[in-house]
């Protein structure tokens, strides 16, 4: 039986959601039609902000993985964050729309041609999952939460989500403010604006204990 759980990294106060159907993923979220097959949900072109690039400049590991960010050539610099775009197979997308079926509950229908450009066929996510923003290590799709054996116990999943992402989005605006202050942002002054973020010491966000769901497959619902 699949599992979803929580797995926390102390030293860094983050944490991360894990669903072991995902690598034999059978959501619709998780069909591709573009030439990465098996990426699971990883359509997603994924934002690094402030407090995901806080997180790398505090070693050299993290420090890595920001210059492998930098260096994607879909890679775009904000001010105050980066958007790391990946692969979309416009062609594809566009024949698909001539002849696509109706799918209420997915609208965006360019999932299925989308890749982040850290994913790999087959294997999932080359990012270290400490390093990944919050959007990556915290959503599970519908399809596997409306399969849950313990409502309750769901529904502290999703707050505690809810309290993470509150608590990041404050992170997120001090830190810029403290850029700002400085006269600093990362499209302007990349360097500077990271050497600042070394100095700020991290803020840790306390993850409470979650008890592991139980991922029931239709069979096993309707039996």
């Amino acid at each position: 039986m699949d599992k979803v759980y929580l797995e926390r990294y102390e030293s860094l106060g983050y944490a991360r959601y894990i669903c072991t159907s995902c690598y034999h993923c059978t959501s619709k979220m998780g069909v591709s039609y573009c030439s990465i097959k098996m990426r699971g949900c990883c359509s997603y072109f994924p934002k690094f902000e402030l407090i995901d690039i806080h997180r790398m400049v505090k070693s050299a590991e993290g420090l890595q993985v920001l210059k492998r960010i930098i260096d994607n050539p879909g890679t775009v610099v904000y001010n105050y964050y980066i958007h790391a775009k990946g692969y979309f197979d416009k062609d594809g997308y566009e024949e698909y729309l001539k002849k696509a079926p109706e799918e209420d509950d997915i609208r965006d229908k360019t999932i299925f041609f989308r890749a982040c450009p850290f994913v790999k066929s087959g294997y999932g996510c080359t990012l270290p999952p400490v390093y990944r923003n919050y959007v990556c290590n915290f959503f599970i799709c519908h399809e596997v939460m409306n399969n849950v054996d313990d409502e309750e116990v769901k529904n502290q999943y999703i707050r505690e989500r809810s309290r993470f992402v509150r608590w990041a989005e404050w992170e997120n605006m001090s830190l810029e403010g403290i850029l700002a202050k400085h006269h600093l942002n990362l499209r302007d002054d990349f360097d500077g604006s990271i050497k600042l973020l070394q100095e700020i010491p991290l803020d840790i966000f306390e993850f409470p204990q979650l008890k592991e769901l139980n991922v029931i497959n239709i069979d096993e619902k309707d039996a």
